[in-house]
């Protein structure tokens, strides 16, 4: 996806940003720290991260993005596919993102009283989830996708009340009030230390629902 802009004919103090230009703007900045997130490891990692944070927080206002853009809890709403692609959640074309559901990056649903028509949790396009749910999913790929959306969502013992979609983005839900610091000290766990978690609550969930099955 690239920004709709004519850069021949608008100079730098000049440019009209959209708000999808902007969207994609801001996506790239969280991709950015959620890759150094995941690869900032040793004594210096908090520095290098704040290092990293303040540079794309300058990027942003370089740009006409302020940092409040940033997502600070997770949505709760669904999309439908065309939404997530008018939206900018996604760089994909409606064909991609479903193949993207086939290859296990994202997930859909399908809406409560119908047989057809497929929804997107939107929690799951806000960084550094892309980054991170592939493992989790492939795991549940043999869940129904009502089950699958239930594990994300619903609250673990092993969180402490923390969903694991929100142990994985590092993210609470905006439907949650309040963090207990014992869970915020969950949420800001590296991100690798978030992702072995979820991936072990994933397994358990697989090995009950075979239990079950079998």
């Amino acid at each position: 996806m690239t920004p709709n802009l004519d850069y021949g004919v608008l100079t730098p103090e000049h440019r009209e940003w959209t708000d999808n230009d902007l969207r994609v703007i801001e996506q790239f900045s969280q991709l950015v720290a959620a890759r150094f997130d995941i690869l900032a490891q040793g004594p210096e990692r908090s520095h290098m991260i704040d290092l990293a944070k303040r540079a794309l927080n300058e990027a942003r206002a370089s740009l006409g993005a302020t940092p409040s853009a940033i997502p600070v809890q997770l949505p709760v709403s669904k999309l439908k596919v065309s939404d997530v692609i008018e939206q900018g959640w996604v760089a994909l074309s409606q064909a991609s993102l479903y193949r993207a559901v086939d290859s296990k990056r994202f997930y859909c649903v399908t809406p409560k009283g119908r047989s057809i028509g497929k929804e997107f949790p939107a929690w799951q396009f806000v960084q550094p989830v892309p980054e991170l749910i592939a493992p989790a999913l492939a795991i549940l790929a043999d869940q129904p996708s009502s089950e699958i959306h239930a594990f994300w969502i619903s609250s673990a013992d092993e969180f402490n009340e923390l969903s694991p979609a929100e142990m994985l983005a590092g993210k609470s839900f905006e439907t949650r009030a309040d963090i207990h610091p014992s869970q915020q000290a969950l949420l800001d766990l590296p991100a690798r230390e978030r992702l072995r978690k979820v991936i072990a609550a994933a397994t358990w969930q697989h090995r009950g629902m075979a239990d079950i099955i079998g």
